[in-house]
């Protein structure tokens, strides 16, 4: 189990100390049980496994087999040996055995174990390329589509009519246009579906090519689409999302009927017992049914459920508040639920200890790491916060000394041309400096992009972030004065004619709305450096040795 810390990092004294192997690169590396010792603090070793699931799985497993780490590699080993000094000074302290934190390791460990058994049991399910490649598909699909417009839904329909008894859509379309019934709307670029409105998406989900949309109602009139056509894009994001998702779904399948088989063997529920808890009823009570004996599940290998364990889960999850009435209606409205939840968890209990898993260094690893995490947060809280305060004057003379980062950003409101040549471009700029109208260029330059292009930037006039703008733009855009136009050529192979009507500058945010920010960032750091501070003197108490070295 991860946790995480804001530590200092450092370089750490290296020594070669231990038992030792060598590998095929001549490193030394040590050895314990059958596993690499990545560092020692007081002989309390950090195997390699910590850093691992720290990483995640884009670790390079064989290079740090050798001993050799990147800065950052060292940087989050440096901050395991900190907690791990920082833990071992609260178990001096006895921080340790704190009963909240045994309780919290005794109820998470059982978590973990559950966690560990079903990696292990879903591990070899792999991901059916027939459902992936259908999930793909629903993620990356474009259309291009024709669209005719209709501000009267009788004629919406009886176009739509006439196309369902026979006609091609373009005729269709050709007869509403020509009585100014309908407008025609059609481009040459392909949409995603986010893109559309819902309710246009959701008709054009189930549409083939050459297929047509019913009449389909929106704020502004109604609308009947035929596809053109369909297109399904290559993206490895979307690919590795439809594999994770349906890897997900089969996962949750597996276990459920596992789940399912497990309980046909080993479970056996008495209905009656089941039937007759009523927690809404005077009698027996909460109190009573918390202390009564009789089973609600026998457990094949394990102790059987009974009525005043099942209803104490039910109180802790459902008892809250000042209204009892409500709270006894959903303790009644959910125990089959409830009790199918209990099974299953005291079902994977079951398999994960026939199994061994609370044997395997992968369950003791997760179980240790969650005890020191609790460990060295309340030793943080015990420790370190108390003597770190903020100072109202702290946080003010922060603020005044950096404005700048605490500013809305500027903006600008520009208008853009985009044209596919720069010569007409050029042109355009030059007759709007020597006062041509914009609206009028807009409507009649020649050479300008199609609206529908891909990739085309838009910018009408609205208020934008520079800090928003792609870089060229702002690059463009750099140093501009209101009233004037500046020319940028896009990657896309497009060419903006920029038309600044207003410069926006940066001001200030008000004080109370950043102060909670402030205030936290300063003490943060803080903290942060009380504990590096607190963690030198530790480390120059103890003895730590690593065994990793920076690669060149």
């Amino acid at each position: 189990m991860r946790f995480h810390v804001v530590l200092a990092t450092g370089l750490l004294a290296l020594s070669m100390h231990a038992q030792a192997v060598l590998d095929a690169s001549g490193q030394a590396l040590p050895v314990k049980n059958g596993r690499t010792v990545l560092a020692t603090v007081n002989g309390d070793p950090i195997f390699l496994d910590a850093l691992l699931s720290e990483l995640g799985p884009s670790a390079d497993r064989t290079r740090l087999l050798q001993g050799l780490a990147t800065a950052k590699e060292l940087e989050l080993l440096d901050r395991l040996i900190t907690v791990k000094l920082a833990v071992q000074e609260a178990a001096t302290m006895g921080i340790d055995e704190l009963p909240e934190i045994r309780k919290q390791v005794e109820v998470t460990s059982r978590q973990i174990l559950r966690e560990v058994l079903v990696e292990r049991l879903v591990k070899d399910v792999k991901p059916d390329p027939a459902a992936v490649e259908k999930v793909f598909r629903d993620l990356v699909r474009e259309w291009k589509t024709t669209s005719l417009l209709f501000q009267d839904e009788t004629a919406a329909k009886r176009a739509r009519k006439e196309i369902a008894d026979g006609a091609a859509f373009k005729d269709a379309a050709a007869r509403a246009v020509a009585v100014k019934a309908g407008k025609l709307d059609s481009d040459d670029a392909y949409h995603a579906k986010k893109d559309y409105l819902p309710q246009i998406a959701e008709a054009l989900a189930g549409l083939k090519v050459g297929q047509v949309s019913p009449v389909i109602r929106l704020p502004s009139g109604f609308v009947v689409l035929s596809v053109v056509d369909i297109r399904y894009p290559a993206n490895p994001e979307a690919r590795a999302a439809a594999q994770q998702q349906v890897l997900r779904q089969q996962q949750v399948a597996f276990l459920k009927s596992h789940e399912q088989e497990m309980r046909r063997q080993y479970v056996a529920v008495d209905k009656a017992v089941l039937k007759s808890l009523d927690y809404e009823a005077a009698k027996p009570g909460i109190d009573a049914m918390l202390k009564d004996k009789r089973v609600v599940a026998q457990i094949k290998g394990a102790p059987p459920l009974t009525v005043g364990e099942f209803t104490d889960y039910l109180r802790l999850q459902l008892f809250h508040g000042t209204d009892q009435a409500s709270q006894r209606r959903k303790m009644n409205a959910q125990k089959e639920e409830a009790l199918e939840a209990t099974l299953g968890r005291r079902l994977l209990n079951l398999e994960a200890q026939r199994l061994g898993i609370d044997k395997t260094n992968v369950y003791r690893d997760r179980v240790k790491g969650y005890e020191e995490s609790l460990v060295f947060d309340a030793f943080v809280k015990k420790v370190i916060l108390p003597d770190n305060k903020m100072r109202e004057e702290e946080v003010k003379q922060y603020y005044n000394g950096h404005l700048k980062e605490y500013s809305y950003p500027g903006m600008l409101r520009t208008r853009s041309l985009a044209f596919s040549r720069r010569a007409a471009a050029e042109d355009a700029m030059r007759r709007l400096r020597e006062g041509a109208d914009f609206g009028w260029l807009a409507s009649n330059a020649a050479g300008q992009v199609d609206k529908g292009a891909r990739g085309l930037l838009t910018f009408d006039g609205r208020p934008v972030t520079t800090d928003s703008m792609p870089e060229g733009v702002r690059k463009a855009l750099a140093g501009v004065k209101a009233g004037e136009s500046r020319l940028y050529a896009s990657p896309e192979g497009y060419f903006y004619v920029l038309a600044v009507q207003q410069v926006i500058a940066p001001t200030a945010r008000p004080y109370d709305e950043v102060r909670e920010e402030i205030a936290k960032k300063l003490y943060d750091e803080k903290v942060k450096k009380s504990l590096e501070t607190y963690a030198g003197k530790l480390r120059a108490q103890s003895k730590v040795e690593s065994y990793l070295k920076r690669m060149r």
